[in-house]
Formats: C-alpha cells, sequence, structure tokens
C-alpha cells in the first residue's frame, strides 16, 4: 500500500472534477484497509476500534464518490435495507422527548450499522473481503490461544483476572461477548476447513492442503470446547448450538454433500455429549430453570425475573404507541415512567435484554418491520455466496437473532460494530458488482478467471 498522499496532492484529491462521481482510488483502498483493520480489532478491544473507525470515517469523506456508492447501494437490497433502518432511527428522533444526549448516545450506537454499506462500498474486489474476514480470524485465534492460557496461568491483561473471575477464562470482552463470537468463530474454522478440501480435491488431495485442513478441523473443535467448558455464559452455548445445527442445515439444503452433511451432524452430537458432560453448562441451565420457576417471587434478584420484567412493561409501552413508538432514545424515560420502582428503573433503564422489544418501544411497528426487513435481506444475500461463506454467513445472522431475543447486540458498542461489519463483509460479495475503483488493482489472470462469478467469492 502506498504512503498517505501529501497534503498538495489532499488538496488535489478534493477538487477534482469528479469528486462527487467516483472515489480517488488510492483513498478507496486505504478504506478498504481501515474495513480490515476494524474487523480484526473488534475482539480485541472496542477503543481501538473507535479509533480506527474514526480513521475510515474521515477518508471516506475524502475519498468522495458518494455517487458511485448511492448506484452500488440502490442495486443491493442489504445495504439499501440498512439505509432505511438507519433512516428511521434518524427519524424517530423528530418527536423523541428523551434528554439530548439520550438521543445523541442512541444515534452513535447505531450509526456503527453503517459498517455494512460501507463494506459494501469498497470491498468490491475479492482479495480484500478475504483479507477482511482473514483479520478478524486471525484475532480470534489469539483471543482462542490466549484463553487457554488463561486456564494455565491468570495472567494480568486478561479481562477475567481484573475482574477477579475465578473459573472464567476470557480475554478482551465480556465473557458473552467473547462466547457468541467464539461460537461463530467456530463456524468460521469449520467453514476454512472445507474451503481447504474443496482445493484439496481440486489439486488431487494435495497433502499440505490436507494438512491445513485437519488444523482448522482442530481450531473449530478447540473453540467449541472454549465455549462449552472455559467460559461460562448461557448465550454462549445457545447460540453454538444453534450454529452447529445451521451448518448442518446448510449442508443438507445447499450442499447435499453426504460427507459434509455426516461431518456436521458428528459436530452436532458431539458437542450435545460435551454440553452433557460440562458441569458449568449443567449449573447454568439449572439456574435458568429455576430462575423461570421462582421469577414473580424473586424477580429482581435473577437474570431471567428481570428480563421478563423488561419484556412486560416493554409490551405495555408498546401498546400506548404502536405505529411510530415513543421516538429515539427514549427507552429509558419511558421505561422509568412507568416502573415498580426506583430500583426496577435504576436496573431496566438501560435496555430491555430484547433488541425487537427495545426497536418497538422506540420506533413501533415501522421500526420493527425495517429491522426484520433487514434481517431478510442479508439472508438472501448470503444465500447467493459459496458454500463456506455461507455456512458462516447463516451461523451470524442466526446468532444475531438469538442473541437479539437475549440481548439489544445492535446497541452495545462491540456487538453494535461486528454484526454489521461483518455481514457487510460477507455481503459485499453478494451480487453482481460494477467496476469500482479497487478493481483497478486486479491483475488480468484475476480478471479472466473462470473460476468464480462477478459478486461471488471463488
Amino acid at each position: 500500500m502506498r504512503a498517505v498522499p501529501h497534503p498538495a496532492m489532499t488538496a488535489s484529491i478534493l477538487l477534482r472534477s469528479d469528486f462527487l462521481q467516483r472515489p480517488h482510488p488510492l483513498l478507496a483502498r486505504w478504506c478498504a484497509f481501515w474495513v480490515v483493520a476494524v474487523a480484526a480489532s473488534v475482539p480485541l478491544g472496542s477503543a481501538t476500534s473507535n479509533v480506527l473507525g474514526g480513521c475510515l470515517l474521515v477518508t471516506l469523506l475524502a475519498a468522495g464518490g458518494y455517487a458511485d456508492h448511492w448506484r452500488r447501494w440502490r442495486a443491493h437490497p442489504f445495504a439499501l435495507a440498512t439505509l432505511i433502518l438507519f433512516a428511521v432511527i434518524f427519524l424517530g428522533v423528530s418527536y423523541s422527548n428523551a434528554p439530548f444526549d439520550e438521543i445523541r448516545r442512541s444515534l452513535t450506537k447505531y450509526s456503527r450499522l453503517l459498517y455494512a454499506p460501507i463494506a459494501i462500498a469498497f470491498l468490491t474486489d475479492e482479495k480484500w473481503r478475504r483479507r477482511a474476514l482473514l483479520a478478524w480470524i486471525a484475532a480470534m485465534l489469539l483471543t482462542l490461544a490466549l484463553s487457554y492460557l488463561h486456564a494455565l496461568w491468570a495472567f494480568p491483561l486478561a479481562r477475567a483476572t481484573r475482574e477477579h473471575e475465578q473459573g472464567d477464562h476470557y480475554i478482551f470482552k465480556h465473557h458473552i461477548t467473547q462466547n457468541v463470537m467464539m461460537s461463530v468463530f467456530a463456524v468460521a474454522a469449520f467453514a476454512e476447513a472445507w474451503r481447504l478440501r474443496i482445493a484439496a480435491l481440486a489439486a488431487g488431495n494435495h497433502a499440505a492442503l490436507t494438512r491445513r485442513f485437519w488444523f482448522w478441523i482442530a481450531v473449530a473443535v478447540a473453540a467449541a470446547i472454549n465455549v462449552l467448558f472455559f467460559v461460562l455464559g448461557r448465550a454462549g452455548y445457545l447460540t453454538l448450538l444453534v450454529n452447529l445445527i445451521m451448518v448442518a442445515l446448510v449442508a443438507f439444503i445447499a450442499a447435499r454433500d453426504r460427507r459434509l452433511m455426516l461431518v456436521a451432524a458428528s459436530f452436532v452430537t458431539v458437542a450435545a455429549l460435551a454440553a452433557a458432560e460440562s458441569d458449568s453448562v449443567q449449573q447454568r441451565l439449572h439456574v435458568a430453570i429455576s430462575e423461570v420457576e421462582s421469577s414473580q417471587e424473586r424477580g429482581i434478584t435473577t437474570s431471567i425475573g428481570q428480563r421478563l420484567e423488561y419484556a412486560s412493561k416493554s409490551i405495555d409501552l408498546i401498546r400506548e404507541r404502536p405505529v411510530l413508538g415513543w421516538g429515539t432514545g427514549s427507552y429509558a424515560m419511558e421505561y422509568c415512567r412507568i416502573a415498580k420502582s426506583p430500583e426496577w428503573c435504576k436496573l431496566g433503564a438501560y435496555n430491555p435484554h430484547n433488541q425487537f422489544l427495545f426497536f418497538a418501544v422506540q420506533f413501533g411497528l415501522l421500526g420493527l418491520v425495517a429491522l426484520v426487513a433487514w434481517l431478510i435481506t442479508a439472508g438472501l444475500a448470503i444465500r447467493r455466496l459459496p458454500l463456506p461463506e455461507k455456512m458462516l454467513g447463516f451461523a451470524l445472522l442466526a446468532t444475531l437473532v438469538v442473541h437479539s431475543l437475549l440481548d439489544s447486540p445492535l446497541y452495545i458498542v462491540t456487538e453494535g460494530t461486528w454484526y454489521p461489519l461483518m455481514l457487510g463483509i460477507l455481503a459485499a460479495g453478494a451480487y453482481e458488482r460494477p467496476t469500482g475503483p479497487l478493481q483497478a488493482d486486479s491483475n488480468a489472470s484475476a480478471r479472466a478467471s473462470t473460476s468464480s462469478t462477478d459478486g461471488h467469492s471463488g
């Protein structure tokens, strides 16, 4: 990658006649680089990803080419659905009575949805999409290795050490965040293995490819074991199970590959048996059942009891304003207005721990429809991907749906960056793409290749 342009060159970039029509090729490549950097940083630290996201925003504005981006987004249903979803959130500002700080906080958090169309705009070249995906995979490999190391040595860097959590081995993020990401990473590692299997068959069972295949199978197993035995959190157990089922469904419906179906079914079986033998899984499930049974008596002291109360009050608020809701950033104020007590207000004012209810309270039926449409268009884009990306994409989407039933992940900094960014990286290869600034770097042999069609990862 070339150096950052000289100030005089920057002025010429901003003053060029086609500034609005076409992004500058050098700055477009820098935008792609920042997307890759954010993908690598998301599992490691919010501060780093926020700084890199700022660099991406500044470079994007300087690169220009907004007309070109709009043409691409208009032809891409998932990008268009993301812009509509954010427009609904922005519309909610006009009728919200929430304090300015709450409105600003909501807009800041939900602006991370725009990572999806940004990735779609700049990752027009399959090489850059691959780099972004591998950047996230590399960060998760580091997290996985350090999590196992932490089981032997509680080093000070780990967040579990700093928070004095005995028997829990999360590293950079909260244990729920690491578990949810790790459950998707298990599928990503399996998808990498299957990509190499396809390549090995094409190469006549190349020994090096076969060895790498088994390496990624081992990584997938290690990631699943990490979720089940090394990091506490019911959300991770549930998303891992759902992800393994999604791999089996993709194998059955999309691939109709008997070996893939057999391997996927074996993974589900082994994971289920491992979960049955895991003391931490059994303990957390027993606690969940107990919390459900005693939610009326012990509501404020249990996680599930709290969630049931938040859901009940959210439904009451939705009934009062079902069409447009109460506006952007309004949840805290309106929830506290009808909360049972000041204690419940303090406990539940952040969010109802359910993304669908959170949207419905603030944006009514309009917001809920926009959110569901966003998820559906993401699924339609993923359907068009090659098999390895399809497995990963549907696992990611299923994880987002399950996570949204348990929390409000799009309102959390890390998850709110990760889900739109990863969906955008994958969806960028789903539709036939016009010639973009990054494609100019592709060599003639890549352009002439018939191993993949435009808009699909090979």
